[in-house]
């Protein structure tokens, strides 16, 4: 005999999950490095999302410049976002913060990373950071502070 298929009601997907310490609400820096990273994440400034800092900048910088003037004040993640040729402005120091980090190299369409591409300032960024992405999709860093700050 046969029973017929059990059916469970399933949440909405993107929701948050009460209690779970993964799914908070983040406070987020967002550093857009050199030009075109600048104006994107100018972009999302403009959005106005209360828990969202941002900082632009066309010189080098590292950690202290990075974190702000008071550390671990409720920040959760750092998102470092440039373009190709603009990793060079990633300075990293010692002390590194302890939040999670991630580096969004956004790359020329049809410009994949390959394996023999060891730009010693993009290795510098992957090799100091908790997750390193590349992508040519424009849209990617906009969504991934919609889902990690709403």
């Amino acid at each position: 005999m046969q029973h017929p298929p059990v059916t469970v009601s399933a949440a909405i997907p993107g929701a948050r999950i009460p209690n779970y310490r993964n799914s908070i609400q983040r406070a987020i820096r967002l550093i857009g490095l050199g030009p075109a990273a600048g104006a994107l994440v100018s972009r999302i400034s403009a959005r106005g999302l209360p828990n969202v800092a941002v900082m632009t900048r066309d010189a080098p910088v590292g950690w202290p410049a990075i974190v702000g003037e008071k550390p671990g004040c409720g920040l959760n993640m750092i998102v470092i976002v440039c373009h190709e040729g603009d990793a060079r402005l990633f300075r990293p120091t010692a002390g590194r913060p302890d939040v999670l980090v991630t580096f969004v190299l956004l790359r020329r369409e049809g410009h994949p990373l390959a394996a023999g591409d060891a730009d010693p300032d993009v290795e510098r960024a992957r090799a100091c950071c908790d997750l390193f992405v590349t992508t040519s999709d424009r849209d990617y860093v906009s969504e991934l502070i919609d889902n990690l700050a709403s």
